[in-house]
């Protein structure tokens, strides 16, 4: 693979941490009927308080049958849910040879959030001008700050990149805008708060 990241699909919003979280690991390679899958590995963890403080990035690593899985999590305080709904090209034209990368940073986590990576393969980008993120759901604290940053890369290797701030809100939408020179791309992110305790006990009656 070119690529060691795993598209995680399914539920598209961030986890609350109430009581310890079960997580199960498989990974299979699929065979052409289902009992001709082969397993690659098959794990089960529990998070719980004291697998690392809050901000701290934390990291566990399982070795299978051909491949090292690593998973990196972080445990944050008084967040709330920003989703990116779109990224959209306005003005200008994405190069047809540039591959482009989609990051998010927030002021609790010092490391880049990968929203988009089109690899060494050129970004694709829809005919009406939209880039399909990879990812789109990032906990932002409240009294914090998301940055959003488009890059794109030529063929030379030159980078062109910019960045836009969000600040955090309790609902609705922002627009913000990176300037690539070429190509001008609108974010528009939506904003909705963490499920509660009392939330989650609501729906389970």
């Amino acid at each position: 693979m070119s690529a060691s990241f795993l598209k995680l699909t399914g539920p598209c919003r961030p986890i609350a941490f109430i009581d310890p979280v079960d997580f199960e690991i498989q990974l299979k390679v699929k065979g052409t009927t289902e009992c001709e899958d082969e397993t690659l590995m098959a794990r089960w963890f529990e998070y719980a308080h004291g697998f690392g403080d809050y901000g701290e990035l934390a990291c566990r690593r399982w070795g299978g049958n051909f491949c090292t899985l690593e998973i990196t999590s972080v445990l944050l305080a008084r967040t709330v849910v920003a989703t990116i709904i779109s990224a959209d090209i306005i003005e200008g034209s994405w190069p047809d040879d540039s591959r482009g990368r989609v990051v998010a940073r927030t002021a609790a986590i010092d490391e880049d959030i990968l929203l988009l990576d089109s690899g060494e393969e050129p970004l694709k980008v829809d005919p009406d001008g939209r880039v399909t993120l990879q990812r789109g759901v990032v906990c932002v604290e409240r009294q914090g700050m998301l940055t959003v940053s488009m890059e794109a890369y030529s063929k030379e290797g030159i980078c062109y990149a910019d960045s836009v701030e969000f600040r955090p809100k309790k609902s609705l939408t922002s627009i913000g805008i990176c300037d690539l020179g070429f190509c001008t791309v609108q974010f528009i992110v939506g904003w909705s708060p963490m499920a509660t305790k009392s939330d989650l006990m609501y729906f389970d009656n």
